[in-house]
């Protein structure tokens, strides 16, 4: 049986302390915007693609930051990799944000309560913070 691999890309955008996050209802967590490489894209360029299609916003990649290799589903459980491309990015049309389908929400978290415990967020976002490129 063939090992299920998923790469996927996405923003590390933070303002005023507060870092941009979405739910959905596959998850049970807030999580960074961004998605699954689609076939010919880069990095950069799933980064600024997924943005756009789950919030409606463009982003400018600022610079790279710790990439990270899951070995299980954080939902189920389900063995797999999943590695997760991140970026240090600033929004260009913030005021067009706003979630689309399947996004049912796009919110602002304080980074002090995601250190403390207030929000239950992905671990790319704990591993993040840990690792100081989440500030």
């Amino acid at each position: 049986m063939e090992e299920k691999v998923i790469i996927a890309s996405g923003p590390v955008i933070v303002k005023g302390g507060k870092l941009l996050v979405n739910h959905d209802e596959k998850d049970d967590f807030y999580k960074l915007p961004g998605g699954t490489i689609r076939d010919g894209e880069g990095f950069e360029e799933a980064c600024i693609n997924a943005t756009k299609r789950e919030n409606n916003v463009s982003v400018k990649i600022i610079k790279a930051l710790s990439p990270m290799i899951l070995w299980e589903n954080p939902q189920t459980g389900e063995k797999m990799k999943i590695i997760l491309i991140h970026y240090l990015a600033e929004l260009l049309n913030e005021s067009e944000i706003k979630p689309i389908d399947p996004i049912k929400e796009v919110k602002w978290l304080d980074i002090q309560e995601i250190k403390n415990g207030e929000h239950k967020v992905g671990p790319n976002i704990k591993f993040l913070i840990e690792k100081g490129d989440i500030k």
